[in-house]
């Protein structure tokens, strides 16, 4: 039996999905990119979840891209189209997902791999990540992916990205925005699970609220939305999860989210 394409594990509120296709420096084939949403969406349903850590099985590679070989074995029009859009509903998956999504990133990010990377909310690397879209080496062009880049990242970055297929190491995915921070690649999945311990500790209505929030402010009207969540946080701090928050704060001690369920 073939081995799965992505793995799932869940403990102590952390689901852990895993691209697990090392042999192929985990690039996107279709039953991958099927299996990644699938999984996402299962992650969302728990009752447990609070936090999605999203990594790359194996040393040399978080995920490569497109698998290239799959993509020639179908070359009809029906078949290339379903492929980017299976792409594109895995990264909007990705971004607006209730729940906060970790990745945490070693070796090649090129292509959909750097897409998928820049779309969740907080992207660790090790000093070892590299970074790019090469698309326009293959006379493609990365369009699907340069959505999420775009919104995280400066046009003069991105138009370099793009134009030039150039890549990039960690440091510099650093300096221009596409990453949150860079770790020596023996402490990765320990900043990792460092990262999402932090997050379950947080409020997990008021995570729901701040990720819903973010999507919002990004693609709505400035003034508007500004007023409006100023109305939204006025609620939100009246509810029991908030008046928990604020009595632990003052009470000096951790609060006890439970409570409020």
């Amino acid at each position: 039996m073939a081995p799965q394409s992505v793995l799932v594990a869940e403990s102590g509120g952390a689901v852990t999905i895993t691209i697990n296709r090392p042999e192929a420096r985990n690039s996107l084939n279709a039953a991958t990119v099927t299996a990644l949403t699938q999984a996402f969406d299962t992650a969302h349903k728990s009752s447990k979840a609070r936090c999605v850590l999203l990594t790359g099985a194996g040393t040399e590679a978080f995920c490569a891209g497109a698998d290239i070989s799959e993509l020639l074995a179908k070359p009809s029009p029906t078949e290339r189209r379903a492929f980017f859009q299976s792409i594109a509903t895995l990264i909007q998956t990705i971004q607006t997902s209730p729940l906060p999504v970790v990745a945490a990133v070693h070796g090649f990010a090129l292509a959909g791999g750097c897409g998928i990377a820049a779309a969740c909310d907080i992207t660790l690397v090790a000093d070892d990540a590299v970074f790019g879209l090469p698309e326009t080496s293959i006379g493609l062009a990365a369009l699907v992916v340069m959505a999420p880049i775009s919104r995280v990242i400066g046009k003069k970055a991105l138009a370099h990205l793009l134009l030039t297929g150039e890549r990039i190491s960690s440091h510099r995915a650093l300096e221009i925005g596409l990453v949150t921070a860079v770790h020596p690649k023996a402490n990765l999945a320990q900043a990792a699970a460092a990262t999402c311990a932090q997050i379950i500790k947080q409020g997990p209505h008021a995570l729901k609220v701040s990720k819903e929030a973010m999507l919002e402010v990004t693609e709505r009207d400035y003034q508007a939305v500004l007023h409006e969540f100023a109305d939204r946080s006025a609620l939100l701090s009246l509810g029991a999860e908030a008046s928990e928050g604020l009595a632990a704060f003052t009470e000096k001690r951790e609060p006890s989210w439970r409570k409020t369920s």
